[in-house]
Parts: C-alpha cells; structure tokens; sequence
C-alpha cells in the first residue's frame, strides 16, 4: 500500500514535468524526503508527525486531495499495527522488542509514540513542572536552616558577660597647645552704590540717585530695577513688604511692613533710614486793643482833714 501511495505521487509528479529539485525549491521539503515519500520509505523521514506534514504539503502541490492521501497512508500502515512491527522513532531509529514480547504486545501505529509524547509533555504540565521544583527547592533549603535553628539554639541564646571592676581613668594633661587662628576673608569695599530691587508685592516707589530723580512709578511682583550712584540712592516706597533691596551683592531684605511707607538712603558703607520732620506752621497773633485794662482792684484811701475846736 505504501508503495502504490507513492507510485501515485511519482506519477502525479512526472505527469507536471516536474523534477524532484523543482518540488524542493516550491515546497520548501527536501528532495531526499520527496523521494523517500515516493519510495514508501516512511522510516527515512525525521518523524511520524513531519512524514504526515510532507505527505499533506505534497499532495496538495499535486494537485491530489491531500485528506484522501493520508487516509490512505493510515489504510496502509494498519497491517503493520496489527502485526505488532516496531514503532518508528524520530530520525529512523525503531524500538527493538523481545520475540516473547513481540506477540503479546498491543499494536500501535508508527506514530502513537510521538502521539503520547506529545499529550505527556504539554507546555502547561512542563511549566507546573519548573514551578514545582523550585516550590520544593525553597521549602528544602528554608526548611534545613529551620532545622539548624533548632539544633543549634547555643547559637542564637544571648550569654551574659561579666563586667569586673574597671580602672579609673587617669586625666592626662597635653602642653603646649598653640592655637592657629583663621584669617577671615577678605571684605569687599565698594566706593560707589550698586543698588537692586527686587519686587514681591505690588507697590509705589520712588527711587532718587544722587539727587536726581530716577524712577517714580507703581511696580509689580516679580520686577526688578537696578540703580547705580556714586555716592546716595534714595528709596521711597508705599508698600516696604513688597521691596528687597541689595546693596553692593549683599541682601537687606525687606524695606519694611505691608502697607508700610519706608524711605532709605542708601551709601557704599550701609543705609540710613530717614525720619519724618515735623513742620511748624505759624498762626496769627492777636494784636492788642487801645483800651486800657485795669489789672489791680481799686482800694480806699481814709485822709484826715483836722477840724477847728471850740474853747470853753
């Protein structure tokens, strides 16, 4: 049966003009397998599944039915299963049995070996396989230091050391100690005013350099003004919250209060704060009248006028 299987191929082949290299080149399948097919050789081929994966691919190149063609591959190889011949394993090899063995053994088909290989090693029973071994691996190697634990409870029990008397420590007096005093750095002293504003909040300012007027105007958060004089920057603000002032790189933070209204000079050494003057106005002085006031009360005055008296 498997040779006239394959003498079905051939002809279907031969009938195309086909050679067997021009089958390999179109069907991606070995030559040398091609004519294993055609010879009926099926233990020349790598395996039952791939004889049977050849033989679909083959047929149907053919133009042949390749359902009706494996059909008649299982036609051909059941006198073999019924006969008990060898199974044929991957690459060709076959599983020698004994004569005693040979008879009482079930038929199988050439390719029930690979069938039940393929249900016993699924991916799914190879992966719970991997998963069981390391579950037992951990559990082995947790469980043996567990165990060391337990037999060796010395190890983990806390002694208790005897502390003796101690040495009174003896005060131990060091000479000549010299003292290597830091020079500060340097101070940088300007001759003229860098002066900066930062703005934090909203707020009127007046700024006046050198006695000349500079800026005046209303400034918002987040604005910065630089100024430069020789000698004095005066600042006037509305608002001393809302002004940081830096003087020569040096930070004076903030002029004053909220809605308080500051006003600074500002010189290379620091910055003066200027004080309000109160101004004297004058008023009118009343002008004295032409009529004469009485300033002391009027007293009594008793004058004795002597009066002539008569003779007896």
């Amino acid at each position: 049966m498997l040779e006239a299987l394959g003498a079905t191929l051939r002809a279907a082949r031969e009938a195309r003009g086909w050679t067997l290299e021009e089958v390999e080149r179109a069907t991606r399948i070995r030559a040398r397998y091609l004519a294993a097919l055609e010879s009926g050789d099926i233990n020349s081929l790598p395996s039952p599944l791939q004889a049977r994966g050849f033989l679909r691919n083959y047929a149907g190149h053919l133009g042949l039915n390749p359902e009706q063609t494996l059909t008649q591959l299982d036609e051909a190889l059941k006198p073999a299963r019924r006969l008990g011949l060898p199974a044929i394993l991957p690459g060709g090899r076959k599983i020698q049995k004994p004569a005693g063995e040979a008879a009482s053994a079930t038929p199988a088909s050439p390719f029930a070996a690979a069938r039940r290989a393929r249900r016993l090693f699924t991916p799914d029973i190879l992966i719970g396989l991997f998963v069981l071994v390391v579950i037992v691996g951990f559990f082995a190697w947790g469980g043996s230091r567990l165990i060391a634990n337990f037999t060796n409870p010395s190890q983990t029990t806390p002694t208790a050391e005897l502390i003796g008397p101690t040495d009174t420590p003896t005060p131990t007096l060091i000479a000549n100690i010299t003292a290597t005093l830091t020079p500060p750095p340097p101070v940088v002293s300007f001759s003229d005013v860098q002066l900066t504003l930062e703005i934090t909040q909203r707020t009127f300012v007046r700024v006046v350099v050198d006695g000349a007027l500079t800026f005046e105007g209303l400034l918002l958060p987040d604005d910065r003004q630089d100024f430069a004089g020789k000698s004095v920057v005066e600042v006037t603000t509305g608002n001393g919250a809302g002004v940081r002032v830096i003087l020569n790189q040096r930070d004076l933070g903030l002029m004053g209060g909220f809605a308080e209204v500051v006003s600074r000079q500002y010189v290379p050494t620091g910055m003066i704060t200027l004080t309000p003057t109160i101004t004297l106005t004058p008023s009118e002085t009343p002008t004295p009248s032409d009529t004469p006031t009485s300033t002391t009360p009027p007293t009594e005055t008793l004058t004795l006028t002597p009066s002539r008296t008569p003779r007896p």
